[in-house]
């Protein structure tokens, strides 16, 4: 892999469901699964597939992203050898259906691309919840020759896609088909993580600026004719965060033994932000069921099929079910929440009862006090 460099690209076009969480930070850093963010999945997957020179590209909510990566020492990578480089992006002006990968934000980091060694780019975005190894993507990229390897999976029917995602038809192994669900489906969609050859790809800038096509997945569909493009699939567990739906889905999914141990008790781990902390204490009789809890807490009360972030206060007989608390909420005594989710540094006075619905949760911003 030392021939490839990685692109995680932000994400245009943030559903309305999630934007309570979203004024002070992008998609990629929304906080996931008791201590993470969703960004270390993609960033994660790529350094453990030993790809050492890594660009990410934010979006205007800048800051959280750079207080998050740091330096990228926790990725093992080096903002002063630029392992890491934190690149500028653009919005997305286009009407119509959103873009995959929008070749503007590409050409205003074209530098980077042109400098940094490779000749192959991996490209996938922020937003995806998986454990991937890109190292057979790569060999099977490399033993076709390919100018394009798409990484798809099969059954879409599992996935809850929309007009916009993308399906792909095969002839041969080759990929003969590119369509919007609005159009065409098949049994194959596009999983939003690619694998491009990095002259092709400035190649494409180049003719984006003559053509005004800026989708790089439409720029691929209109020469698939000429080029070599197949696909690797992709077998494992897969959730790409788009809305509060999969985001409550997604976190919901950790309190399953294969999924858990799939993501975070393999060979290859998700890395994050390092936060020196002590253990959670737990009160008597405190209880905790089918939960994930993060360090820091103070528990003295029952917690059942929920996601606690770190450094949360539980007061004295309160109950919390199927909700999602992130870092640093207070919650006093005998409150109950069902379907609740709370964004960090909210509190809730005591005798408080929050109760939403599995497809309607309660959403509590950042800094909310009931």
């Amino acid at each position: 892999m030392k021939n490839a460099i990685g692109l995680i690209l932000n994400v245009n076009g943030e559903d309305s469901s999630l934007k309570d969480f979203l004024h002070h930070r992008s998609l990629s850093t929304l906080p996931f699964g008791g201590r993470y963010r969703l960004i270390d999945f993609t960033l994660s997957n790529m350094v453990n597939s030993g790809v050492s020179h890594i660009g990410v590209v934010g979006s205007h909510k800048y800051s959280s992203l750079v207080d998050h990566l740091g330096t990228g020492k926790e990725w093992s990578l080096s903002r002063k050898t630029q392992d890491l480089s934190i690149l500028a992006g653009v919005g997305n002006n286009r009407i119509g259906h959103q873009m995959k990968i929008n070749l503007r934000s590409l050409q205003n980091n074209r530098d980077y691309l042109e400098t940094a060694a490779g000749e192959h780019v991996i490209i996938a975005s922020p937003n995806i919840v998986t454990s991937f190894d890109f190292r057979h993507a790569y060999e099977v990229h490399l033993k076709n020759n390919s100018d394009v390897t798409l990484i798809y999976k099969k059954d879409a029917a599992k996935y809850n896609l929309e007009d916009d995602d993308i399906y792909l038809e095969f002839c041969n192994k080759r990929i003969s088909g590119i369509h919007y669900k609005k159009t065409h489906t098949t049994k194959h969609f596009y999983s939003e993580m690619l694998i491009i050859k990095k002259s092709l790809l400035i190649q494409f800038m180049d003719l984006s600026e003559y053509s005004g096509e800026w989708d790089l997945l439409d720029m691929i569909t209109i020469n698939l004719d000429t080029l070599r493009v197949f696909g690797v699939q992709h077998t494992g567990y897969l959730k790409r965060i788009n809305n509060l739906e999969s985001y409550m889905k997604a976190n919901m999914d950790l309190l399953e033994y294969d999924i858990m141990q799939e993501l975070f008790l393999g060979k290859a781990s998700i890395h994050t932000k390092i936060k020196d902390n002590h253990p959670s204490l737990y009160h008597e009789p405190s209880s905790v069921l089918n939960s994930i809890v993060g360090s820091g807490c103070i528990i003295d009360g029952t917690i059942s099929h929920s996601i606690i972030f770190r450094d949360v206060l539980m007061e004295r007989g309160s109950q919390i079910k199927n909700s999602i608390i992130m870092q640093k909420c207070k919650i006093g005594k005998h409150v109950t929440l069902d379907y609740v989710v709370m964004d960090k540094d909210s509190k809730i006075s005591d005798y408080t009862v929050l109760i939403g619905k599995p497809e309607d949760p309660i959403i509590l911003k950042k800094g909310t006090v009931i």
